[in-house]
């Protein structure tokens, strides 16, 4: 099994003043115990993560914590390894983004959804009601 981390989850996890901070210590400790398998992280959700702690708290802290929990060399969460969206992924997530922007989608969350496909992960870890919709394993 597999899992794929959203955005939200990880910035809730590392921003005690986050609304779903607890849900996501509950949730990040059951991704840690393996529950979901192996975790996974996308580059433009790292991209993603640093743009929203600075848009949302300019906490040069905040930022740091970001980078021990990432795989930036070594991960805060053991086993968390980095997927590269790269070429081979950025037309599938167009089509997904294409099919799903007039419902709020992102091209963050549609390269999600395409990497959950193209890498055959199990679970996707979202706070992102949309998103969830979308994707059959979202906890």
């Amino acid at each position: 099994m597999t899992v794929l981390l959203d955005t939200g989850v990880i910035f809730a996890f590392l921003h005690a003043d986050d609304a779903r901070h607890e849900d996501a210590m509950g949730l990040v400790s059951r991704i840690a115990r393996r529950e979901f398998g192996k975790p996974f992280v996308s580059d433009h959700v790292i991209d993603e993560l640093f743009m929203l702690a600075r848009a949302r708290t300019r906490s040069a802290d905040l930022e740091e914590s970001l980078r021990r929990f990432l795989p930036l060399p070594t991960p805060g969460l053991r086993g968390l390894t980095a997927v590269s969206l790269g070429v081979a992924v950025l037309e599938p997530a167009w089509e997904e983004y294409r099919r799903f922007r007039d419902q709020g989608l992102s091209f963050t969350d549609a390269s999600l959804i395409a990497t959950l496909r193209e890498m055959r992960i199990d679970y996707l870890a979202t706070y992102d009601g949309r998103l969830a919709r979308l994707v059959p394993h979202a906890e």
